[in-house]
């Protein structure tokens, strides 16, 4: 049957064919013709074609997503030994020091953290398949507040049981603003304490509806993970594991990812007190902790892996794949550690990741998941 006579076929019938293809097979059938174009830019039909990719994530190809802090550009790769090239988008944040964080196929972007750009609190949501951003409304904080806090946070995840996008900002004082995608608006909630003086605000994670961050505090000798559940809107604290507490001094580079329904604290140790030809010596290592919610209020941490990291590896993590295994640079190329034999693994031989007269590598590396939203702001310009 001729294009000509695609009208003869249901509109239910159309949307269960095109939301079994990938989005860039979806944005391409949209050119077709008007209706097709209109169809998925409906609400409906981006919320269905959605549940259908999270229904066959487990057949449907995975990705994971590239952020080259030097270009700025954003490469959607397969999930797999080759790790091709799926789709890239380039954009100038306008500063090297531009907040970034990317959850379900979005990626929400401030300058909130740069002081040359007067810490702008302004937030943009970026969808890089579909070409689409949009930026939400002010935030209820004050920004008098916001400027003169002590630290401030942002954190940005989706919620899959309601199928909304949330982005959080917290303060020193302690406000909190909720702003969600779905109803364009923002709430401020206030709370009674401070668990800690300084922020880590280069990253933040948001699983299971709960936003983490490390913090740091003056008058102990550790670090701690601060979260915020939005489902319950309470604002907590987590010790890191014991370990980690006793032997904070030789700590280099801590750094929290998403692993699973969890996080993962990842944390480079190596003993500055003791020379290679000593006894007691031991090589610089990688350890992974997991945080376990043993029961309501009360967390743990289980290691998951300890390895050694040779010369050539550059032992900060770059980020994980779908499966959970960390990514490092090793030279000119990639390398993941299998969290089962904990033996390195080749993953890219032809990227130049990072620089060693660099502080901190080239590219985050992220797992990334294919959606339509922001499509239908189209319908409303």
């Amino acid at each position: 049957m001729s294009l000509s006579k695609h009208k003869y076929f249901p509109e239910q019938l159309i949307s269960e064919i095109l939301k079994r293809l990938p989005v860039k097979d979806v944005l391409h059938c949209g050119a077709v013709q008007k209706l097709w174009y209109s169809l998925i830019r409906t609400p409906m039909f981006i919320s269905l074609q959605s549940n259908y990719q999270k229904l066959t994530s487990h057949v449907n190809p995975k990705y994971i997503l590239f952020h080259n802090f030097d270009t700025h550009e954003l490469t959607v790769r397969f999930d797999d030994p080759q790790c091709e090239e799926y789709c890239n988008h380039a954009f100038d944040l306008g500063s090297a020091s531009a907040w970034y964080a990317q959850s379900n196929g979005l990626i929400c972007l401030s300058l909130m953290f740069d002081s040359e750009h007067h810490n702008n609190p302004n937030i943009a949501l970026l969808n890089p398949l579909a070409h689409k951003f949009k930026m939400p409304p002010h935030s209820p904080l004050s920004i008098f507040t916001f400027l003169e806090t002590e630290w401030k946070a942002l954190a940005f995840g989706f919620l899959p049981e309601v199928n909304d996008y949330v982005v959080e900002q917290a303060l020193h004082t302690v406000e909190i603003g909720v702003y969600s995608l779905n109803s364009n608006s923002w709430k401020k909630i206030c709370q009674d304490k401070v668990f800690v003086d300084f922020m880590s605000t280069n990253r933040s994670v948001f699983v299971n509806g709960t936003a983490f961050w490390v913090g740091f505090n003056t008058d102990v000798s550790y670090q701690l993970v601060m979260y915020f559940d939005t489902k319950t809107n309470i604002l907590g604290k987590i010790k890191v594991p014991n370990w980690i507490a006793l032997h904070e001094r030789q700590l280099c580079n801590p750094l929290i990812l998403p692993f699973g329904q969890s996080i993962a604290y990842f944390v480079e140790v190596e003993d500055f007190d003791a020379e290679e030809d000593d006894e007691d010596y031991k090589s610089p290592h990688l350890d992974i902790w997991v945080l376990k919610d043993d029961m309501i209020d009360e967390f743990s941490w289980e290691k998951k892996m300890s390895v050694s990291i040779s010369e050539d590896v550059w032992a900060q993590v770059l980020g994980v794949r779908n499966n959970g295994d960390p990514i490092l640079g090793k030279l000119n190329s990639l390398i993941t550690y299998d969290l089962d034999t904990h033996e390195p693994n080749d993953f890219v031989d032809r990227l130049t990741p990072y620089s060693y007269d660099e502080d901190t590598p080239f590219f985050f590396i992220s797992p990334f998941v294919e959606t339509l939203r922001l499509l239908d702001t189209d319908r409303h310009n």
